[in-house]
């Protein structure tokens, strides 16, 4: 029989390729599946009824099941139920990896079979390749002289990043195990290690128990140190790694982290623990990191923080963590789309040497709510906020000189402090017909503050205090807009009024959230520039400011804006603050250059009465698809308040570059031009 359609395809039902005799019914097949039929597409087929041989050419495909085989041409021998494919042939199997070869002969429904110069594809991530390969009971391939690799191996690229050559590969494709028998580990060509044997899970497993990649490092504290880490899936919604270093010079230790994922939540822990060998009394040596949430209601969840080690030293002698000081916290809290609540406490730990235990304070209780409505009958946005903070130091007074210095020569000591606050404010806004924006609000504000064990109660009194502030405020701004094909250009400038009168003397009150003060552009239209809620900015004031931007219709874009403060009078409580200290503050200013995707630059300063710098701040971002490149250069005038009594100047690189498509290489910078040494 012979059957050509010039390029049309022809489709041959299973009849065919079973190989039954001529005339012979679908009957006389007992052993065809009748769930899973195959099927033929080609070009041009040709049946030889006598020695019992279908050929197909041209864009032959073979379907049987979910398993499809493409080749330019196949014979198929009825007798004995073998395929021979000629090359290039493509075998695409329903787990999704895909075989390429020259040359295949495989039984009727293509599950075992031999290939040459085969290549497979595994879920469109790693690559399998070998001089011939097998496919055995429908699972297994073999390939002989065989090479395994992630990179893409091409003509001007013949030699990937890195492989895994060896005698011989065995994919089983049941157990999702690809075996390596005299494996050799090559990087850039090279062979850098060997094992007799080893296996790995195929891509199609996202998890399976066993070791994952070791790591070598070295460090000044614990020499050279082995870290080998072990995985151990324990079910569907949890793991745990299992991870022991081996150090030359401070023995061993453990490490294990565990995950799990609940309905409604997870949770994550990680810690490590070693024998102390120090001689100390300590027993040993360890640290715990952790967070997890969970949803009681829809509405309402706990979360968890926790943040401890052992001593000072443990994360940084281990390379853990270079944090020196740690928070852990416990919360259950509520988010709205009008405001949110949260009730929880905060421990800290330090792990500076010149910080005392009696300075660290345990935050309980903290409370925080803040709840907007659209105010009834005059309109415009109700707001109530509510906090409450306690906070207990371990061993309470610890005599003089150990007092911190805060805002306006303040001396906070080691002590136990409780404010609770509570807050309401109003704001409504209009647009006028000339195009003038117009706000107008006010807010009262009422504290309770307590103080306990104060080591110098005669700078802040024991007991309670109680502060009643109100503030009234208006704003206008009176933007100009000029639209043009090129560009649209706004230019608005911005005045603020601010009015405020605390009830009694700031000075005689605890100041624990509001003792280091900045000013910069993104508080110069507050109405307070203390960052916490133990100090309110007083008496009257004007913020000013124009602000200036350009959209292009390229897509870039350029921001400016520049102000300052003016004040009816000096604030004692901004007299260390160098830029708010007289009445009228420094000029502050900042401007944004973006030029997306590949560069922004965005430069920030602080300019006194006399045009000298008390800030300035230059910062550029270079991105490419290759890498990245950022830069910075930093000048601060001394800060006494904040511990710096002399200017500070720095400036600073970071990079990367990629290499391939996982891999990079990064570094970074920052040189003192003060002390003129690298930081």
């Amino acid at each position: 029989m012979r059957l050509g359609w010039g390029g049309i395809g022809l489709v041959l039902i299973l009849a065919l390729l079973c190989g039954f005799p001529p005339g012979a019914g679908a009957q006389d097949l007992p052993n065809l599946p009748r769930d899973l039929p195959v099927t033929l597409i080609a070009d041009r087929i040709e049946y030889d009824g006598e020695s019992g041989l279908l050929t197909a050419r041209g864009h032959v495909q073979v379907f049987y099941g979910k398993r499809t085989l493409t080749a330019p041409a196949i014979t198929y021998d009825s007798r004995r139920e073998r395929i021979v494919a000629e090359g290039p042939l493509v075998l695409r199997d329903p787990d999704g990896s895909t075989l390429f070869a020259s040359y295949a002969a495989l039984d009727r429904d293509l599950r075992n079979g031999l290939l040459r110069s085969a290549r497979a594809v595994l879920r469109q991530r790693f690559r399998l390749a070998a001089v011939e390969a097998q496919r055995l009971g429908g699972r297994y391939n073999v390939l002989g002289k065989a090479v395994f690799s992630t990179c893409v191996v091409c003509a001007a690229n013949p030699v990937p990043l890195w492989r895994i050559r060896a005698r011989r590969i065995v994919h089983d494709q049941q157990a999702h195990i690809i075996h390596y028998e005299d494996a050799a580990f090559d990087v850039a060509g090279m062979t850098v290690f060997y094992l007799p044997y080893f296996r790995h899970p195929d891509p199609t497993v996202k998890r399976s128990t066993g070791f994952l990649v070791p790591s070598v490092r070295t460090s000044d504290t614990f020499g050279y140190g082995l870290r080998l880490p072990y995985f151990v899936v324990l079910d569907e919604h949890s793991d745990l790694t299992l991870t022991p270093m081996l150090t030359s010079d401070l023995g061993p230790l453990l490490q294990a982290e565990y995950r799990q994922l609940f309905r409604r939540g997870s949770l994550y822990l990680d810690g490590s623990i070693k024998a102390d060998q120090s001689g100390r009394d300590q027993i040993a040596r360890g640290h715990l990191f952790g967070q997890g949430h969970y949803y009681v209601t829809d509405d309402v969840f706990g979360h968890f923080d926790i943040a401890a080690t052992s001593d000072d030293g443990y994360l940084s002698d281990f390379e853990f963590s270079e944090i020196d000081r740690l928070s852990s916290e416990i919360a259950i809290a509520s988010y709205r789309d009008r405001g949110y609540w949260e009730l929880g406490g905060v421990y800290f730990q330090s792990l500076r040497e010149n910080e005392r235990v009696s300075a660290i304070p345990l935050g309980l209780p903290e409370f925080d709510l803040e709840q907007n409505w659209t105010a009834p009958g005059i309109g415009g946005r109700l707001g109530l906020r509510a906090n409450v903070v306690g906070l207990r130091r371990p061993n309470g007074p610890t005599g003089p000189g150990v007092c911190q210095t805060g805002s306006g020569g303040l001396q906070v000591c080691d002590q136990d402090t409780l404010r609770g606050t509570v807050a309401m404010d109003w704001e409504r806004g209009w647009t006028l017909p000339q195009g003038i924006l117009l706000t107008v609000g006010g807010s009262t504000q009422f504290d309770v503050m307590g103080v306990w064990d104060s080591a110098r109660p005669g700078t802040v009194p024991e007991g309670f205090a109680t502060r009643f502030t109100p503030t009234a405020m208006a704003e206008i701004r009176y933007p100009f807009i000029n639209r043009t094909e090129s560009a649209t250009h706004i230019l608005q400038p911005i005045g603020q009024i601010y009015w405020s009168e605390p009830s009694v003397e700031q000075s005689g009150l605890a100041n624990e959230d509001s003792l280091l003060v900045e000013f910069d552009e993104t508080n110069l239209f507050l109405p307070s520039r203390f960052p916490g809620l133990d100090r309110v900015e007083a008496g009257l004031r004007t913020n000013l400011g124009i602000r200036y931007d350009r959209f292009d219709a390229d897509g870039w874009s350029l921001g400016v804006l520049l102000g300052r403060i003016l004040r009816g009078r000096k604030q004692l409580a901004f007299s260390g603050v160098p830029a708010l200290a007289g009445a009228e503050s420094d000029y502050v200013g900042a401007a944004t250059l973006d030029l997306p995707p590949y560069l922004k630059l965005v430069e920030r300063f602080l300019l006194a009465e006399d045009l000298t710098l008390d800030r300035n701040d230059l910062r550029l971002d270079l991105v490419h698809k290759r890498g990245s490149v950022s830069g910075y250069y930093s000048y601060l005038s001394r800060d006494i308040l904040g511990g710096a009594p002399d200017p500070r100047e720095e400036f600073g690189l970071t990079g990367d570059l990629r290499l391939a498509d996982n891999w990079k290489v990064s570094g970074y910078m920052a040189y003192d031009m003060q002390t003129e040494r690298f930081v």
